[in-house]
């Protein structure tokens, strides 16, 4: 359809002041009638109806003083339907019966005053015949026609366009919506995302629209409630209802109170959404979670029972289709279970209700929707005598233990009720939202996904160390189970963990699990955390703590299924959660674990174990390097903690020595080297007060993204700062000027010839206009004294912001604590670091009082 833009012209306060008025009556009635809690599609009737009011007053005056030969006036779209939000656009369509009926006059008459009091105005002028030309062609201006409604004008040439519409509008209408909602299906777009779209997401408005534009296609008339009742009943008709008002509901509201038009339901915007709803705190439940709860159960309902309506739709066969036996009273046909007996099936045995579900797994079969719906009208048999009953336990096994269609069949299960029911701890995840911008899906998407992620590991390009260790992983039902069961415990709200473990035992005991597979899956739940808080937030190269850890398993099959579900939970938590980087950290942390598990390495952070590594560095130098070389290397050695020897190896400890020589009496050398999924940045320099600040504070200004800093100083005050670094977009790579900015603004800096404010001035207004919106939370730090011998390990967990790396490390060095190491971690809005640090006399801090003084200082420095 051929839309015209708007003209940028300002609201003339004169012009049109009658329609102004009329207008701003009708939209303040509309407003009251929200606020009082009229339901939203009837808000959006009445907003329609406000704003026919000012399109017929416009119209009528015009030709009242012009002459027009027959012509229709038609709402399209969503203003065709009725249905508007305080910002919707208004689609217009002047149908003249030939083309020499245009007058083109009448038609900028109409809308000149419209445009001049603000509104999104798109029209289009077409005859009979270039209407039904554009349905043909367009599916969009098809359907937005199919919606037409007369406004005024000729209703003998409306009625004559609607049934041209209808002769030239092919029943293919029905099948292209169909295939676009199955292309949306392979793409896993979800219903239950972070920030959904009321209108485009699925389970939003659009689903609606669209099963009316197929069954109007498919039977080629303009009534929908009819159409409706042939492929859904009553109940079903009810449920859809009420999602459509809650939607509008809650479009009506971000109308209203927005400053444009916004269907998205943005994070920074539901909490407000939610208390103007009417949804306040309860203790601990957040009013913003119950209402986005709300949102999520209308819209998978509105998703399913849509998609059980396309079904119903595009599968009636038009003759009898051959069917295939499967089992006793199922058969196969067209590729799906359908149930011979009909209700009885389930009704003379419950447990079919889960072994329908292994026997299309194994047959790789859909469940018709016939099947579907006597699944759902059969839940209530699923009763405490089934959930323990052993042959329905082993069932569920079954279909946890296939190598393939595990996570769709737990899926499938979900959808129809069926999981929920026969695990209620599970069932009680429903759409249950965590109010952060860090979980972009609901606990339970996040658990499905998280299962198709694992299983999707067989699928994947390359044989990656995950893929290897999933592809050998022989107990894969309790592996699926603790992955279906390691977020229970969020039903509770708080203290995730220690509920879900409580819950998952009761669980598990309920099912007659033996003793072992119960204690196997329980320290999947309980441990689920353990190996991406360690690897993204502690030394990996400490093997004391590597030992410690090791110490937790029992067996390599617990560390391999806790390294596998570890993956599963992180890449399904968000889209940026996942990384090349946080999956090298993650195999190095296993492998490493592993190693002890299977050698009992020795710990290598002690002085004879360093001295050993060193002799054997040593020995393999000594024949091929110069004397003084040699010598140089011990002595670079001997001059540094114990753990340089642990986390470097001998090519990259050469690589110092020489980036050591290069600088000589200067003020600063810098070294960049490209990895797989980072860049090694390596400053050398004299030390000084606040070093590591200042280069932390260069790297942030070049928009470079720290994820790790080690921080080694030796006897003779030279300074070896190691940095693993990414570009802002997450590239490894650093373009070459930014390289040779950092080289330069660093010289500027340790030199003292540019102050560190005079720095940071040139790129506040910049940083000021990246800074997330979202709701702040009371930066955390917390200490951790028993990781490691030698350091106190300082956690901050503080809203992300550029150059905040700068101000942590800057205010640890106004307390005179030496940082030794820092490690980060930056997920969605929120930043998770870990200091090592020792006081200016080289020691742990144990002082109660003292710890509390940096708490305090730091919570400061990061509220401001």
């Amino acid at each position: 359809m051929s839309i015209s833009e708007k003209p940028g012209t300002e609201l003339d306060e004169t012009s049109g002041t009658p329609l102004k008025a009329l207008w701003e009556e009708g939209f303040a009635a509309v407003r009251r009638d929200h606020e009082k809690g009229v339901d939203g599609l009837e808000v959006a009737q009445r907003m329609a109806a406000a704003m026919d009011a000012v399109v017929l007053e416009a119209c009528e005056g015009l030709r009242r003083e012009m002459a027009v030969g027959a012509f229709a006036l038609v709402a399209l779209g969503g203003y065709g339907r009725r249905e508007m939000g305080p910002k919707s656009d208004v689609d217009l369509l002047f149908l003249f019966r030939k083309e020499k009926d245009k007058v083109p006059e009448f038609i900028r008459g109409v809308l000149h005053p419209l445009w001049d009091l603000g509104f999104d105005i798109g029209h289009s002028s077409r005859t009979l015949r270039e209407a039904g030309k554009m349905a043909r062609e367009d599916i969009e201006s098809c359907t937005a026609m199919m919606d037409g409604r007369l406004l005024a004008g000729d209703s003998a040439l409306f009625d004559e366009f609607q049934e041209h519409l209808y002769k030239r509008v092919s029943k293919s209408v029905a099948a292209k919506l169909y295939r676009g909602r199955q292309r949306r299906r392979r793409g896993r777009a979800s219903v239950q995302l972070l920030e959904p779209d009321l209108k485009e997401s699925p389970g939003g408005l659009r689903e609606l629209h669209a099963l009316d534009w197929a069954l109007k296609g498919q039977s080629r008339q303009s009534e929908v409630a009819s159409l409706r009742r042939h492929y859904l009943d009553d109940e079903d008709i009810a449920i859809l209802e009420r999602g459509c008002k809650f939607l509008w509901r809650v479009r009506h509201e971000i109308h209203f109170t927005g400053s444009r038009r916004q269907d998205v339901l943005r994070h920074e915007m539901q909490p407000q959404i939610a208390h103007r709803l009417g949804y306040e705190d309860r203790g601990i439940e957040l009013g913003v979670e119950r209402f986005m709860q709300d949102y999520y159960l209308h819209a998978r309902a509105i998703y399913h029972l849509v998609d059980l309506a396309f079904e119903r739709l595009m599968h009636k066969p038009r003759h009898p289709l051959r069917s295939i036996w499967v089992a006793m009273g199922v058969v196969a046909s067209n590729g799906e279970i359908v149930l011979q007996q009909g209700e009885r099936y389930f009704a003379a045995e419950p447990l079919r209700l889960l072994s329908i579900f292994h026997l299309a797994q194994r047959k790789n079969l859909r469940l018709s929707e016939q099947t579907q719906r006597l699944i759902r009208a059969a839940l209530h048999l699923i009763d405490d005598e089934l959930r323990c009953a052993t042959e329905a336990r082993d069932i569920f096994m079954r279909i946890l233990k296939r190598k393939n269609r595990a996570a769709s069949t737990l899926r499938s299960m979900h959808d129809l009720g069926v999981l929920g029911s026969y695990l209620p701890e599970f069932g009680a995840l429903t759409c249950l939202v965590q109010y952060d911008i860090y979980h972009i899906y609901t606990v339970d998407e996040h658990t499905l996904v998280a299962l198709e992620n694992l299983e999707g590991l067989v699928a994947a390009d390359r044989q990656s160390p995950l893929k290897r260790v999933y592809e050998q992983f022989a107990r894969r039902e309790l592996l699926n189970l603790g992955v279906l069961l390691h977020d229970i415990g969020k039903s509770k709200r708080q203290d995730h963990i220690n509920y879900g473990t409580g819950m998952a035992r009761i669980l598990l005991e309920r099912l007659g699990l033996p003793e072992a597979d119960r204690h196997f899956v329980l320290f999947l739940v309980e441990h689920h955390q353990d190996l991406v808080i360690l690897s993204q937030r502690r030394d990996l190269d400490d093997y004391k703590m590597i030992a410690e850890f090791a110490s937790l398993f029992s067996s390599m099959e617990q560390l391999e299924a806790l390294y596998l579900l570890s993956y599963a939970d992180l890449s399904a938590v968000a889209r940026e959660a996942w990384t090349e980087w946080e999956g090298a950290l993650l195999w190095e942390l296993y492998h490493k674990t592993s190693q002890q598990l299977e050698s009992g390495m020795k710990t290598l952070e002690d002085k004879q174990g360093a001295r050993n590594l060193l002799d054997e560095h040593l020995q393999h130098i000594a024949p091929t390097w110069p004397a003084l070389k040699v010598v140089a290397f011990q002595e670079h050695v001997e001059q540094l903690p114990p753990r340089y020897l642990v986390a470097y190896g001998r090519d990259q400890i050469a690589a110092h020595l020489e980036l050591i020589r290069r600088r000589g009496d200067g003020i600063v050398e810098v070294d960049f080297a490209v990895h797989q999924d980072h860049t090694e940045v390596v400053v050398c320099s004299r030390d000084q007060r606040q070093l590591l600040a200042k280069i932390c504070g260069v790297l942030a200004v070049q928009d470079i993204n720290i994820l790790r800093a080690d921080v080694h100083t030796r006897d003779d005050r030279v300074a070896l700062d190691i940095f693993q670094v990414v570009d802002v977009d997450g590239s490894a790579l650093l373009p070459e000027w930014k390289k040779e900015r950092v080289t330069q603004r660093l010289e500027q800096i340790i030199s003292g010839h540019m102050a560190m404010d005079d720095l940071f001035a040139g790129y506040s207004t910049q940083w000021d206009r990246r800074k997330k919106n979202c709701q702040a939370r009371a930066p955390e730090v917390n200490f951790e004294n028993q990781v490691s011998d030698r350091y106190t390990v300082i956690d901050t967990e503080v809203q992300d912001d550029v150059g905040l790396l700068y101000k942590i490390t800057h205010a640890l060095g106004e307390l005179e604590l030496d940082i030794h190491m820092a490690i980060i971690n930056t997920v969605a809005n929120r930043a998770m670091d870990a200091f090592y640090v020792v006081d200016s006399q080289g020691e742990k801090i144990l002082n109660y009082e003292i710890l509390e003084q940096i708490r305090d200082h730091l919570q400061k420095v990061l509220a401001e």
